[in-house]
């Protein structure tokens, strides 16, 4: 009896020992999303062998460090040129059409909720997975009705301290767009999610570099007296990158001392391109900024860095923000389907394939509608359509990143076909009909 009980015992226990193992395996699943950080804003050239794709005056060393030991993506794209749309995107790797959300106006979603967020599919494979959210989220919905365990709640652009929306004036603060505060919430999480033993989501979403101007009296000290670039001059957006800089840094600290890199994949990207309204050349190699569906209004910066991924590698496969969801999946050890309706496609194949690979999606190429505007890019070649208007631009954006050149009279059937292709994908997902399960509100 006692040999019977003690065999049992010991048969629970390794039990428990082999169910604490797998658990233990799940990857932690970290995201910085920066906010209207344009695509050259880092001392990082985007594209290796063009130096005008890095910034001439920002310095952000760690940055660089999350790229030395991950991977850059050359060419990664923000679901949607303004901040909302893409945000909603992110979190349910959908494109904003898909999801009736192309502006910064609020919508209201049936109940149930008719999708799912990264938290409810991470925790679908595990539900030892805990979620947080820190910094802005600009969603209607709470994070906690989402998955989140954790969060600062409804936060928008009104959370943040917003001293001023003038450009040409700025305020020296301790806690520059929260910038301090939110990593301080980041790292209790962490902490405690390791003293748990629970894998973890965190998604950092930073109020930086959007709205007014805040730095630390000692940054704006420092880089009022650099001289200052040839194309980025201004030495108080300089200082406010270089704040975000170290808000990142702490967070890489952070997994070094907790010996969490060997099992932590880290995510950083932006929200929407940079803005050029005032300062046009902020983009350039791209074209125009914030707001627009060109390349500079899109095009974003995006590192990963994690176990399996060549340190200091590169990648040119496109990739854009809705393809986060089913990379986390992946990264997780998803065995079944997506939830249904998922635009994006995981990237996991790119990461551990020294960045070349197949991202695949339901549907060929990026996808991007808004009432005034569409478009597709596909094999190198992005076609953009002015509804408005009727105007159709082609770019070949492998030979003409700065969009210089339209080639939609030179190449008509290239054209046709990207046509239609554009339009049967608007017409499946009904983009042009606002949904009555979707209703927007003022």
């Amino acid at each position: 009896m006692k040999k019977t009980s003690c065999h049992l015992l010991g048969s629970t226990l390794l039990l428990g020992l082999t169910i604490s193992a797998a658990f233990a395996k799940r990857p932690n699943i970290i995201l910085i999303l920066t906010d209207d950080q344009g695509w050259n804003s880092t001392e990082l050239s985007m594209i290796p062998s063009r130096p005008d794709t890095s910034s001439d005056y920002y310095l952000t060393p760690n940055f660089k460090r999350l790229a030395d030991h991950g991977m850059i993506f050359s060419q990664a794209y923000a679901p949607h040129p303004v901040c909302s749309p893409s945000r909603h995107a992110i979190q349910f790797g959908m494109t904003p059409a898909k999801l009736k959300k192309t502006s910064n106006r609020a919508v209201h979603y049936p109940e149930p909720f008719p999708v799912r967020s990264i938290p409810q599919v991470l925790k679908s494979v595990d539900s030892s997975y805990r979620a947080a959210h820190f910094g802005k989220w600009h969603m209607h919905r709470h994070p906690a009705a989402l998955g989140y365990d954790a969060s600062d709640g409804r936060t928008g652009n009104h959370t943040a301290r917003q001293l001023s929306t003038n450009q040409t004036r700025y305020w020296p603060h301790d806690d520059p767009k929260r910038s301090v505060s939110i990593t301080d919430n980041a790292v209790q999480f962490i902490r405690h999610q390791v003293y748990s033993g629970a894998p973890f989501y965190l998604q950092i979403s930073h109020y930086a570099i959007h709205l007014s101007v805040e730095a630390k009296p000692t940054t704006l000290a420092r880089h009022k007296v650099r001289a200052p670039g040839k194309v980025h001059t201004a030495y108080w957006y300089s200082a406010m990158i270089d704040d975000l800089d170290y808000a990142v840094g702490r967070i890489l600290d952070l997994l070094e001392e907790l010996k969490l890199k060997d099992n932590t994949y880290l995510f950083l990207t932006s929200d929407n391109g940079g803005t050029a309204r005032q300062y046009p050349n902020f983009n350039r190699p791209l074209r125009a900024g914030k707001g627009s569906y060109y390349e500079g209004g899109l095009r974003v910066p995006f590192i990963v860095a994690g176990p399996g991924i060549r340190a200091g590698s590169y990648s040119a496969v496109p990739v854009v923000g809705y393809d986060l969801l089913p990379t986390f999946a992946a990264l997780a050890g998803l065995e079944g389907r997506l939830p249904d309706g998922i635009e994006g496609g995981s990237i996991k194949p790119v990461l551990f394939g020294k960045g070349e690979g197949i991202v695949r999606r339901p549907r060929s190429g990026l996808h991007f509608y808004r009432p005034l505007n569409s478009v597709l890019i596909l094999d190198g070649y992005k076609l953009l359509c002015t509804h408005r208007t009727g105007q159709v631009e082609m770019y070949n954006l492998v030979e003409d990143l700065s969009e210089t050149s339209n080639l939609a009279s030179a190449q008509p059937h290239l054209v046709k076909r990207m046509q239609a292709a554009l339009k049967e994908w608007i017409v499946s997902i009904d983009a042009a009909t606002p949904s009555p399960r979707f209703r927007h509100q003022p």
